[in-house]
């Protein structure tokens, strides 16, 4: 029974409060709302944290970021590193072309001195000589030019100019006194060479079809000449008036000795034969 009476005690319970409950004032919030806004506040609490560590991260991110950017802002790369003068100078050579092995090889034809056929030209040591001289099937353009003097005598080389820019058509002018003054080798009086040839090759290669090679483009003749002499102030060696006499005297003598060697002996010959 006692099950029973406390049922009873609770229906009569609810059924008491329910008036209450269906009277609810409108200034207090409905339940539902209650209920929303609880859920609201429960959501915005659980998702500030989150927040706030996504800014701090962002912060932090930014102070990194910043950490980084503080230092050298010019991240340009250069495209190829730098090279040295000798890498420079051959990116800058012409390309080497090879032709066909038929191809002449090139040669210096001489303008000036001209009329060498004629024979050797010759010049003074210690005067200013004028070479000029156009190229003959050149197939392959030289880098530069070296422009040398050679003595087969002496056994020496002397180089006039060396990477000379190349063109067409060459004027040089050579002041000999620069090598007729070297106290180590200085100019003989002899005959030499002028070889013209290309600055990147030696002696020692070997010519390539088209291209200038070593071989000599001029014979010509060196003299050393006497210091000047007053006209008035020289005397011809063989000239003087004593030794003139001296020459003349000693011809007629031998003249004379021939005339009377010749009559004896014409006399002689007509007289043994009785004629």
């Amino acid at each position: 029974m006692r099950p029973a009476a406390t049922l009873m005690q609770l229906a009569l319970a609810v059924s008491s409060v329910a008036p209450v409950v269906s009277a609810w004032p409108n200034w207090l919030p409905d339940r539902d709302a209650l209920i929303v806004r609880a859920d609201s506040d429960g959501s915005s609490t659980s998702a500030t944290p989150a927040a706030t560590a996504d800014s701090s991260s962002a912060i932090q991110t930014s102070t990194k970021e910043g950490s980084k950017t503080t230092g050298n802002l010019n991240t340009a790369k250069p495209t190829s590193k730098p090279t040295s003068g000798s890498n420079n100078k051959n990116s800058t050579k012409p390309t080497h072309t090879e032709f066909a092995q038929d191809a002449p090889l090139g040669g210096v034809s001489i303008i000036e001195p001209a009329n060498t056929a004629l024979g050797t030209a010759l010049y003074r040591i210690s005067d200013y000589i004028t070479f000029s001289w156009n190229y003959t099937s050149l197939l392959g353009t030289p880098t530069a030019i070296d422009v040398l003097a050679s003595c087969s005598t002496a056994h020496a080389t002397w180089t006039l100019t060396a990477n000379m820019t190349f063109a067409t058509s060459v004027n040089y002018v050579w002041d000999t006194s620069v090598q007729a003054n070297d106290a180590q080798q200085p100019l003989l009086t002899e005959q030499y060479s002028l070889i013209i040839k290309d600055s990147d090759i030696s002696f020692d290669d070997r010519p390539e079809p088209g291209y200038l090679g070593t071989n000599p483009a001029l014979s010509f003749g060196l003299y050393a000449g006497k210091p000047y002499q007053n006209l008035s102030q020289w005397t011809c060696p063989g000239c003087h008036s004593s030794a003139a006499s001296t020459i003349d005297g000693q011809s007629l003598k031998f003249a004379a000795t021939m005339v009377i060697a010749t009559v004896l002996g014409f006399t002689w010959f007509v007289t043994g034969l009785a004629i």
